[in-house]
């Protein structure tokens, strides 16, 4: 994990600098303005990390993918299949880049800058907490799983852009730019169209739609094992091909279940004073809580399934975690919230080190090259 401490510790004295920074209005708990300069040499750095790597978790295989690709003739004769299970739009980048002479450190820097940067951007516009919010994306797993699913995460950073419109009142026709952002997100990874369920999920926390969704989702949970042949229609459908037995295997962790369940706890425990809320105006944090119960939610029927497949679609709402619990801890007394605060920190740093350093050895998965050799390759 001592490859991982470096970005950690930077990372959040760039952010805390920023947030001290920023114009922060205590009786709204809101900023005013925010500092860029350190926030964007902080995102850079974490870019960086993230593209300068050769080896982490699923990093081979997308490396070997891209390296084996044939672009002799036309780059649409390169696709061969163009459902939506085969990632047409992640292919046809691919070949665009392999085209021009596109390395495949480049590669590699290129998704990390698209995808950090996006989600960084959208972290930075809607946090009303900047240190605490960039501390939970890096601590949670978010951060390191972009290191890992290059498809899934620029799928949801594209998601992420269809959602601002999707929140943004100055936008024409929102929920035809919204669509649009998921439909291109679709053709990197079939299950951002999950997100088309957006427009219906900025209820009210705790009111009757969340113990609709929690009953369903515990439903399912529960027959998960009578229901593995209709999961398997459904991704069918959207181009993926599963088996039964690809579904059924060893679940998630139920530590890491607890983790993904806090915003819910929190949520539960908020939930007369969020009752008191303004609907309109909060309701992109309403949006953010519900799909951070979402995500506990999906980790609820993983218990039952192969983390493998339902972690990582859970993983898909990992990030709104980040904006929703700082968010949440406004609703607490100011003793307890400074409390809450200590405690979060303390606790989401144990869960960083036992899964980076005791779960899984982050160090002996990640490998990298310097800036300084990246450089000189390019030349």
């Amino acid at each position: 994990m001592t490859k991982l401490i470096p970005v950690v510790v930077i990372s959040m004295i760039l952010a805390v600098i920023s947030h001290k920074r920023s114009d922060y209005s205590f009786s709204r708990e809101r900023y005013r303005t925010k500092e860029s300069c350190c926030y964007v040499v902080m995102a850079i750095f974490m870019i960086l990390f993230a593209g300068l790597r050769t080896r982490y978790n699923d990093t081979m295989t997308y490396v070997g993918g891209y390296e084996g690709m044939d672009v002799a003739g036309e780059i649409v004769d390169t696709i061969t299949d163009w459902s939506l299970g085969s990632n047409p739009g992640f292919n046809l980048v691919n070949a665009v880049m392999k085209l021009l002479g596109v390395s495949t450190q480049s590669f590699l820097l290129i998704y990390a800058a698209v995808t950090n940067g996006i989600y960084l951007w959208f972290l930075r516009k809607y946090t009303n907490n900047i240190w605490l919010t960039l501390f939970l994306f890096i601590v949670t797993g978010c951060f390191t799983f972009t290191l890992a699913a290059i498809k899934q995460c620029v799928a949801v950073a594209f998601c992420l852009l269809g959602i601002d419109q999707l929140l943004d009142k100055r936008t024409d026709n929102p929920y035809f730019y919204f669509v649009l952002w998921i439909v291109i997100a679709s053709l990197f990874h079939p299950y951002a169209l999950m997100f088309l369920l957006m427009p219906y999920l900025m209820f009210r926390p705790w009111s009757k739609e969340t113990y609709q969704t929690l009953v369903v989702f515990g439903i399912i949970g529960l027959l998960l094992q009578f229901l593995f042949g209709t999961i398997v229609d459904v991704t069918t459908i959207m181009g993926e091909e599963y088996s039964v037995e690809s579904f059924s295997g060893e679940g998630v962790n139920p530590f890491r279940l607890a983790v993904c369940a806090v915003p819910m706890l929190l949520s539960f425990v908020a939930r007369k004073h969020i009752a008191q809320m303004d609907e309109k105006r909060e309701r992109m944090y309403f949006l953010f809580t519900n799909l951070s119960i979402l995500n506990a939610e999906i980790m609820f029927v993983a218990l039952f399934g192969t983390a493998n497949y339902f972690a990582r679609l859970a993983n898909y709402f990992l990030i709104f975690q980040a904006l929703s619990i700082p968010w949440l801890f406004q609703f607490f007394e100011k003793r307890s919230r400074k409390l809450l605060t200590v405690t979060a920190v303390i606790c989401y740093c144990f869960y960083f080190i036992y899964e980076n350093a005791i779960n899984k050895l982050f160090d002996a998965d990640y490998a990298s090259v310097s800036l300084l050799e990246y450089l000189r390759s390019l030349l």
